[in-house]
């Protein structure tokens, strides 16, 4: 069916949202609907773009775009619930099994 990403700044407040495509980051998204996402390399090394997943971690792949080298999910160190904007996206999968899914990611800076 659909997947909705809504966008919170750090506070909290909802400050976008836009249908998610298939084959795009979610900072490629958020910018193409006027939300604007603190990135810097756009290959996922330099971290400026990390964000919280508030809801729907399961929708969300880690390395859709690039393989930035890390995997958040899999380090025991980390909050096993932030995604990096530029090489994040939404799992292809998402897109066709009928379900409507809300993803609420949080703005860290």
């Amino acid at each position: 069916m659909s997947v909705v990403v809504k966008i919170q700044d750090s506070t909290g407040s909802e400050i976008g949202s836009f249908e998610a495509e298939d084959e795009k980051s979610l900072c490629e998204m958020a910018a193409m609907h006027g939300i604007d996402i603190l990135k810097s390399c756009g290959a996922g090394f330099c971290w400026v773009c990390l964000c919280d997943v508030i809801e729907w971690w399961d929708s969300i792949e880690e390395n859709k775009i690039w393989s930035s080298g890390f995997n958040l999910s899999k380090d025991e160190n980390w909050n096993s619930k932030q995604v990096l904007w530029c090489v994040g996206g939404i799992k292809s999968e998402h897109f066709s099994d009928n379900k409507e899914h809300v993803v609420i990611l949080k703005k860290i800076y």
